[in-house]
């Protein structure tokens, strides 16, 4: 469950929305202890267990920033968007 939730919520979480790395931690923090419950009720928890959903909440996060940059990029609106510009000195 929370792979699936990593690759198709993450990126456009990041992409579409504003808050989109607050969205997929507030999915991943509804998700995680359901899935976990389930594994481990059928006693197929193991230290790997962890170790695994660690790097699944990892690809989760660079998805979602990898969303949220394409999203500026493809914008245009840079961090600085909002700002007037001011010119530099002139090389004449």
């Amino acid at each position: 469950m929370e792979l699936i939730a990593a690759i198709l919520l993450a990126g456009p979480l990041g992409y579409f929305t504003h808050h989109g790395l607050r969205y997929y931690l507030i999915a991943w923090a509804a998700i995680f202890p359901v899935q976990t419950v389930v594994v481990f009720g059928a006693g197929d928890g193991a230290w790997s267990y962890w170790v695994v959903n660690a790097v699944i909440l990892v690809l989760g996060i660079g998805l979602n920033r990898l969303g949220h940059r394409l999203h500026v990029k493809r914008s245009g609106a840079g961090p600085d968007a909002n700002e007037p510009v001011t010119p530099g000195p002139s090389a004449a």
